[in-house]
């Protein structure tokens, strides 16, 4: 080959090369780094698990896997659900750690697992956690409580590092306000009024979560009530511009009426919504349009979106069954899918919400 015909073969490739690499970091740039504000951007699978816990009790616990990282969110409802939680998390766990375990608030309800007994071992003993982000505030002096700090306690002896939700909001000492799960999915610990003051509603200390993936959002709010979620909405109006629209919404308090309020809700705009109960105990009341999921709080989210779903229900036994059952919510490759153990049914074509209310919501 002559010198000359190398020469324009040589150029002709760094021409091609240099094309490519300018259409690349184009395409990087717009669709990446800055997607069109008419188009959403979503990128990084994400895992999210609300998980029946064995017993007739409501109670919370969210399993949520992303990239490396393993995170609980409560361990609820009772003692005896340590096992059933253990049994579906180590599914999916198989280095037996937890990067993040994150108590909402002290409640047996959302924190009962978490300890050992016994005759029964509990999250914090058979998992090495590496992160704890719990409640700044509590009321309690109850023995569940107490149970729950020592074995936390025990667990930072272990290794592992304990934050309050305040010192995270406030970057305090170490801790995070936002955690990068991995490039575009972070794991973000919102602002609650009740960190900081006292009330005599423990369910109004709920930390607050937020789950960013690009243009997606998954909100979980434990089972902060209607004034916490008031203070919640004109913080963040106030200081950040307001709360996003939210493709997932966890309902706060088991969907009782007390939360999910048309304030919250007008923000957030939900696309989903998990419940994560005993639809039609009567654990608390006889009224059935006050147990769990409440009328008034179907009514409120219904107004945005229908797609909800029930993790458990009473049978009319008084037995605890699957209405959904466990309730995953899969996001790969920019597609939301629920896939649920039992069915996918929403809630308003199910039997039991027929029978319950006959002529709607």
């Amino acid at each position: 080959m002559n010198k000359f015909l190398k020469f324009l073969l040589n150029t002709l490739l760094a021409i091609i090369l240099g094309t490519v690499g300018v259409v690349a970091g184009f395409a990087v740039n717009v669709f990446i780094l800055n997607p069109p504000k008419d188009e959403t951007y979503i990128s990084g699978d994400l895992s999210i698990h609300f998980l029946e816990l064995g017993n007739k009790y409501t109670g919370d616990s969210i399993f949520i896997q992303c990239g490396d990282y393993d995170i609980l969110i409560d361990a609820g409802s009772r003692n005896e659900s340590a096992t059933t939680i253990i049994n579906y998390v180590d599914q999916f766990v198989t280095d037996n750690t937890l990067e993040f375990v994150i108590a909402t608030h002290a409640d047996q309800d959302h924190i009962s697992a978490f300890y050992s007994t016994k005759s029964r071992e509990g999250i914090f003993e058979h998992y090495q956690v590496e992160t704890i982000i719990d409640f700044p505030k509590t009321n309690k002096t109850t023995e569940t409580y107490n149970n729950y700090i020592t074995y936390r306690d025990l667990e930072v002896q272990n290794g592992a590092v304990r934050y309050s939700a305040l010192d995270c909001y406030n970057n305090d000492g170490g801790a995070k306000r936002v955690y990068n799960l991995t490039e575009f999915v972070e794991l973000e610990i919102l602002y609650n009024y009740y960190y900081e003051n006292q009330t005599n509603d423990e369910n109004d200390y709920s930390v607050c979560v937020m789950i960013n993936q690009g243009d997606n959002h998954y909100l979980f709010t434990g089972d902060l009530e209607e004034d916490g979620e008031s203070h919640l909405v004109d913080y963040y109006k106030q200081n950040h511009g307001g709360l996003p629209h939210c493709v997932l919404y966890k309902a706060g308090h088991h969907g009782s009426g007390t939360s999910s309020s048309p304030k919250l809700l007008a923000e957030i705009t939900p696309d989903y919504v998990c419940v994560c109960c005993c639809a039609g105990s009567d654990e608390y009341t006889d009224n059935i349009d006050n147990q769990f999921p409440y009328k008034v709080m179907v009514q409120n989210v219904s107004q945005y979106t229908d797609n909800i779903f029930v993790t458990t229900m009473i049978d009319e036994n008084g037995n605890p069954v699957s209405m959904n059952g466990n309730i995953v919510i899969r996001v790969s490759g920019g597609k939301l899918e629920v896939d649920c153990s039992n069915n996918n049914t929403i809630l308003k074509e199910t039997q039991w919400y027929k029978t319950r209310w006959p002529s709607g919501v």
